[in-house]
């Protein structure tokens, strides 16, 4: 694995501040990796009490809890605040949101932003709004206190409102009484739509795990996606999304074949799951997390995650590979 900690090509990536360059509801924002790492210990990722916000206007906060449980000898070695936001403007004109995100409590420490990943529509149209996540460096005492709480503000001098729709907590640590495993982190915002032209197969996102895996002492394997809006629908729309694992979709095999092959070899060719992500009204970020130590394959694992008429962000994809390794 090429690094410790969130990489030097991830802060690298810290003084992209701006807009990217491209826009649109294709798949065309790979996920940048800023931790690709084995460790003795692991990982938590939670979205504490998150709800979605509706519209923040100048002055308004929101506040998450998160409760949190690691091992009693854990370590952490590092931690962020993930803020997931959408609907950022000024009556119809799109603007970047000026937030303040703080810890509160006695000194209410505010934090520095290290990375803004945005995307939007990319076309004219009514409600082409910007949609991002912003990434803040915690310091490692303010997470190990139950509950940890993280505040938002809408810090405009204008009219500029946005909306929330969660904040994550990721924390890494080190633990002796851990197994070792492999530890890869990766963030962004990639806007997927099937829709307005955008068939999905363009509307699909393509996550690469670079790294030679020792398959043979793989003991479980956790990949955990992030999606805001992923999974929620105002209209039931059959298999709106899916998520493959190593799956070879090119010249693909007659149906009846795939089947025995799939029930003879389980694993030949990846797995595809629909319907993966799960929010809902109240808690707008979806999640999907699933085993995918029987699809794993011994160097250069790649997952996807597709829309068809869903409308999701995907915004962190994390995979975690327990080694079984007890450390002495």
């Amino acid at each position: 694995m090429a690094s410790r900690s969130f990489t030097v090509l991830g802060i690298a990536l810290l003084i992209a501040l701006a807009a990217p360059a491209s826009a649109s509801y294709a798949g065309d924002k790979p996920l940048t990796t800023v931790m690709a790492d084995e460790i003795g210990g692991g990982y938590a990722f939670t979205l504490g009490n998150s709800t979605y916000s509706g519209t923040l206007e100048p002055g308004d906060t929101y506040t998450v809890a998160f409760e949190q449980t690691l091992p009693a000898d854990a370590r952490i070695t590092d931690a962020r605040a993930y803020v997931y936001w959408a609907w950022s403007r000024v009556g119809q004109q799109a603007v970047y949101p000026a937030m303040q995100v703080a810890l509160p409590g006695v000194g209410r420490q505010e934090l520095n932003r290290s990375q803004r990943y945005v995307d939007s529509k990319g076309f004219v149209s009514s409600n082409d709004f910007f949609s991002g996540m912003d990434v803040y460096p915690l310091p490692a005492a303010a997470v190990a206190k139950n509950p940890a709480t993280v505040t938002v503000a809408n810090a405009a001098d204008d009219n500029t409102s946005f909306v929330v729709q969660g904040v994550g907590l990721l924390i890494v640590y080190e633990s002796p009484s851990s197994p070792q495993g492999m530890l890869w982190v990766k963030e962004g915002c990639d806007m997927l739509y099937s829709s307005y032209g955008v068939q999905p197969e363009m509307a699909t996102n393509r996550i690469e795990f670079a790294g030679a895996v020792d398959t043979s002492a793989v003991r479980s394997a956790t990949l955990q996606l992030v999606a805001p809006s992923g999974g929620y629908t105002r209209t039931d729309v059959p298999q709106k999304n899916a998520v493959t694992v190593n799956r070879n979709t090119g010249d693909r095999l007659p149906a009846f074949i795939e089947v025995i092959l799939e029930a003879l070899f389980p694993g030949y060719n990846g797995r595809e799951w629909t319907d993966a992500f799960d929010a809902t009204e109240q808690t707008q970020v979806g999640t999907d997390t699933r085993d995918i130590a029987p699809y794993l394959r011994s160097r250069e694992n790649i997952v996807t995650v597709r829309d068809n008429g869903d409308y999701l962000l995907l915004t962190n994809a994390f995979l975690w590979i327990d080694l079984g390794e007890e450390q002495a």
